[in-house]
């Protein structure tokens, strides 16, 4: 995976983050001014530290199978010393941590369990079998307490109430996503000795699981408009959201990946859209 969709992938979460905060707040214009924004700001260093730790100890334990699915873009040890990688990764980790006492105490209880759950999949992904794509999609899935704690439990309104929906929509298509990430990948972890639940199971299940996840998400994430939480500017992201995640069922490993993966970028979008439409 190259650098730049890293940071891609960086900041969509950080996006992410920003849309549930807002909507845990009630608005955008709650969050990003006084008292909230200082806070805010401390919570998005923190989690950014956290996920660039997260990422770059990825390749530090990865860096045999990338060399066999993505050798154009191994990272460790063309461009970085493992060693001076290795330093950065508790570097980070540790200037997460840090700054998330700064924020408050609810915020530091949820990443200093996240910082370690993120270290021990690293370590063991390969290990995990048919629990990996669970266990990285349960870490994902935390953003959605870790936006609630750094807005302190947020304001109780509808749209605060729907927080209580999208975390299952969300685990389904990280699921989803991380199955075919999984397939796409078959050849380096094969090549490594990893156990991955597309080896377990093999390919033609393993997408036919994924395909299942994903299309399962769909009703889970018009709920939120059906209960009067979002408004037709959600429902109009949501719907094509719907499409194109259908019309990537027909695609390719690598077109059903990318379809799965813009869907959740639309979901949030149209979300966060919603809320100034409202």
């Amino acid at each position: 995976m190259s650098l730049l969709v890293k940071f891609g992938k960086i900041f969509s979460i950080l996006a992410g983050v920003l849309t549930i905060s807002a909507y845990a707040c009630g608005s955008a214009g709650a969050l990003l001014s006084p008292p909230l924004l200082p806070a805010f700001l401390r919570g998005f260093a923190s989690l950014f530290f956290v996920l660039c730790a997260g990422y770059l100890m990825n390749d530090l334990c990865d860096a045999e199978y990338d060399r066999v699915n993505r050798p154009e873009n191994v990272f460790i040890g063309k461009r970085l010393p493992a060693g001076l990688a290795g330093r950065a990764v508790m570097a980070l980790f540790a200037a997460g941590v840090v700054c998330s006492f700064f924020v408050n105490p609810w915020f530091a209880a949820v990443i200093l369990p996240l910082s370690a759950a993120l270290a021990l999949y690293n370590l063991y992904s390969k290990r995990l079998g048919i629990f990996k794509e669970a266990a990285i999609s349960l870490i994902v899935v935390s953003i959605y307490p870790l936006a609630l704690a750094l807005t302190s439990g947020g304001k109780s309104s509808p749209r605060r109430d729907s927080l209580y929906i999208f975390p299952l929509w969300f685990f389904l298509n990280i699921m989803a996503y991380e199955i075919m990430r999984d397939i796409l990948d078959s050849p380096g972890d094969r090549a490594g000795g990893g156990a991955t639940l597309p080896m377990r199971i093999g390919e033609g299940r393993a997408r036919k699981a994924a395909v299942l996840l994903a299309l399962a998400g769909i009703p889970v994430s018009l709920l939120p408009y059906l209960l009067g939480m979002c408004g037709p500017v959600y429902l109009g992201g949501a719907a094509a959201a719907a499409l194109l995640l259908a019309a990537g069922t027909a695609m390719r490993s690598s077109g059903l990946s990318a379809a799965i993966f813009i869907n959740i970028l639309l979901i949030a979008f149209s979300s966060f859209a919603d809320l100034y439409a409202g």
